[in-house]
C-alpha cells in the first residue's frame, strides 16, 4: 500500500521573485529572477515536500492550464515549470478566469510588498470541479493509496470557495480534517457551516479575532483542537478533549534564527511543518496527547522561524537545515 501524506487545496499559484538591489533614487537595479512555487495552499504542499513527505496538491487554475504542451498564459507556464521543479503531485480544476500569479522584490533583507491578485471563479466551471474532486479518493483507491491515513489540509479558504472545501473534507475520515480560513472568511457567517468538517483549526491572531468567537465556542462547533499563532510572541492552542474545568490555551514559543526577516509564507510554513510532524509520530487530531502536540507546535515554530530568513513564500528549510 503506497501512502500520501495530505491532500492540500486549493489556493496556488507561481511566485516570481525579483532580487532587487536597493539603491538611492527612484531607479532600482534587478540583480537576479527566480520562480517557485506558491499559494498558501503550493506553500504548505513545499512544506510537506521539503521536510520529507509526499503531498497532492489540489489547484484552482485558469482554463489555459494543461499539464503539457502549449500554455496559455505566463502564468500557466510559470505554474507548470514550478510544478515540474517541486515534482508534487497537482491535479488542476480550472474554474478560475486565468491562473493567479505573484510577484515578490526582495529587497536588502526583507521581502518587499506582494504584487497579485486572486481571479474571479466561472460559476459555469464549478460543477464539473465537483466531481473531479468527489473523484480523488477514488483515483488513489485506484494507485493503492492509503486513503484512510491521509491528511487533507484547506488553506486560504475564501467564502466563494466554501462548496471545493465542503465537498473535499466531507469525504475524509474524521481525525485528519485540517483548515486555514481566510481573515474575510473568519468574520462570515458562512465561517461556522464549515467548522463541523474540521478536525484541526489553525490560524493567526487577526483571524481568530476576526471570527469574534472564544476558543470553547470554536470547538464547540466542531474542531477538536484550534491552534493560533502570534507571530513573534509564538502562540497557543486549545484541547477540547480535556476535562470540564480543565479547558484552557496551552502557550509554545517564537522560535528564531539569525537571518533576514522574510515573512511571506511562514503561517503556510508553519502549518505544513505541523501536518509534517502528526504524520512522522503516527498520530491523528484524535490520538494526539497534549503532551505530543506541544512538541508537534514546537517543531512548526521551529520550521516558521527558520523560513523566515529565507526569501519568497514558497521557499523554506529542510529538516536538516533545522540543526
Amino acid at each position: 500500500m503506497k501512502h500520501s501524506d495530505a491532500v492540500i487545496g486549493f489556493s496556488v499559484n507561481p511566485e516570481l521573485e525579483l532580487t532587487v538591489k536597493d539603491t538611492p533614487g527612484p531607479k532600482k537595479v534587478l540583480s537576479s529572477m527566480d520562480y517557485c512555487l506558491s499559494g498558501s495552499s503550493g506553500n504548505v504542499a513545499m512544506a510537506l515536500k521539503k521536510l520529507g513527505g509526499n503531498p497532492h496538491l489540489l489547484g484552482l487554475t485558469g482554463p489555459g492550464y494543461v499539464t503539457r504542451g502549449c500554455h496559455e498564459t505566463l502564468a500557466d507556464h510559470l505554474l507548470y515549470e514550478a510544478l515540474e521543479r517541486s515534482k508534487i503531485h497537482f491535479i488542476s480544476l480550472p474554474v478560475l478566469t486565468q491562473t493567479n500569479t505573484c510577484v515578490i522584490p526582495v529587497v536588502g533583507q526583507t521581502n518587499g510588498v506582494s504584487w497579485g491578485k486572486r481571479n474571479r471563479i466561472v460559476h459555469a466551471a464549478v460543477p464539473r470541479a465537483l466531481e473531479d474532486i468527489r473523484m480523488v479518493w477514488d483515483i488513489f483507491k485506484s494507485r493503492k493509496i492509503d486513503v484512510e491515513n491521509t491528511f487533507t489540509v484547506v488553506t486560504g479558504l475564501r467564502a466563494v470557495e466554501m462548496v471545493f472545501a465542503k465537498t473535499l473534507l466531507s469525504r475524509v475520515q474524521n481525525g485528519f480534517r485540517v483548515l486555514n480560513a481566510k481573515d474575510t472568511l473568519c468574520g462570515r457567517k458562512e465561517f461556522k457551516q464549515i467548522l463541523p468538517l474540521v478536525d484541526l483549526l489553525v490560524l493567526n491572531q487577526y483571524e481568530f479575532n476576526r471570527t469574534g468567537m472564544g476558543l470553547q465556542e470554536l470547538n464547540d462547533w466542531g474542531p477538536k483542537l484550534v491552534v493560533v499563532t502570534c507571530d513573534k510572541k509564538g502562540g497557543f492552542f486549545y484541547f477540547s478533549s480535556f476535562p470540564r474545568g480543565r479547558w484552557f490555551p496551552i502557550s509554545f514559543p517564537a522560535v528564531s534564527f539569525p537571518g533576514g526577516r522574510f515573512e511571506t509564507g511562514a503561517g503556510d510554513w508553519f502549518l505544513g511543518a505541523l501536518v509534517s510532524e502528526l504524520i512522522r509520530i503516527g498520530k491523528t487530531i484524535f490520538t494526539v496527547e497534549p503532551e505530543e502536540f506541544q512538541q508537534v507546535v514546537n517543531f512548526a515554530a521551529k520550521v516558521a522561524g527558520k523560513k523566515i530568513t529565507m526569501p519568497g513564500g514558497g521557499n523554506g528549510p529542510t529538516r536538516s537545515q533545522l540543526c
